[in-house]
């Protein structure tokens, strides 16, 4: 019998955005990919919950129009892995007050990560 040596799994630093729209999801996508992280988009919170426990993201950005049952499933999950959560309402200024804020949540992402050994 061969012994396969085991591959350790590498997290990415990743965010994952949920129910935004356009241009606000293009706006957090550039923002924190320039920021260093994988962005994944996905339009609903069963798509994100589904994805949380295997890609362990380091931040979700999710909509305010979410439903509170599906914020609670969704910071449960992001509690689980130890994801920051962030909420933008979908009218948000597109300003620089908003792209600080996704920067500095970006660096936080990646600080978390470094700590995960990721």
């Amino acid at each position: 019998m061969v012994k396969a040596q085991t591959i350790q799994r590498v997290a990415t630093p990743t965010a994952i955005l949920v129910g935004l729209a356009e241009p606000l999801a293009t706006i957090c996508t550039d923002a924190l990919a320039d920021g260093g992280l994988r962005v994944l988009r996905v339009g609903h919170v069963a798509a994100a919950c589904e994805r949380i426990p295997v890609v362990m993201p380091q931040l979700v950005v999710a909509s305010t129009t979410l439903r509170p049952e599906d914020t609670d499933m969704l910071v449960d999950r992001c509690v689980a892995v130890g994801a920051e959560v962030i909420n933008v309402a979908p009218d948000a200024k597109i300003d620089a007050a908003l792209k600080t804020m996704l920067k500095d949540a970006a660096n936080m992402a990646l600080i978390r990560s470094l700590r995960r050994g990721g």
